[in-house]
């Protein structure tokens, strides 16, 4: 059985769902405005995205878990996207923990790993999100 691969990350759910719905406004106003994508799919319930569909990404707004999925060309061989849900349990100062589907062997699995973790820095980092820890151990002098 093959498990799906996983990365932990600092950044809390929160702050990945407040990029990645700032993400779906962007893609949604860019798929309408062009209309050259094709489809566009968008579901929205209160002022939250729940679903944006288009021919170039797929973003789906869950409870506690957000997926960010890229749509493949023809041959499916540059398809990529991830999954983030926050992370209960408390064994490191972690937020979430994000999957991502990978190839059939380990240099696949390091290329998408790689793929996923730069797109992260990159969308947090243009969003100017910093790290919130989750907890912080300081010892304490009596």
């Amino acid at each position: 059985m093959k498990t799906i691969p996983t990365i932990r990350s600092y950044f809390t759910f929160e702050q990945f769902e407040e990029v990645l719905q700032k993400l779906a406004h962007q893609q949604a106003l860019d798929a309408v405005k062009s209309l050259a994508q094709g489809d566009v799919r968008i579901q929205i319930y209160g002022r939250r995205f729940s679903v944006l569909e288009t021919n170039r990404v797929t973003i789906r707004f869950y409870a506690k878990h957000v997926s960010y999925y890229e749509q493949p060309t023809k041959s499916y061989k540059d398809w990529w996207g991830f999954d983030v849900e926050e992370k209960l349990f408390l064994t490191s100062n972690h937020s979430t923990k994000i999957s991502f589907m990978a190839g059939n062997n380990s240099r696949e699995t390091a290329a998408k790993q790689k793929k996923v973790g730069e797109f992260i820095d990159k969308l947090m980092s243009e969003s100017g999100m910093q790290i919130i820890p989750r907890f912080s151990l300081q010892s304490k002098k009596a």
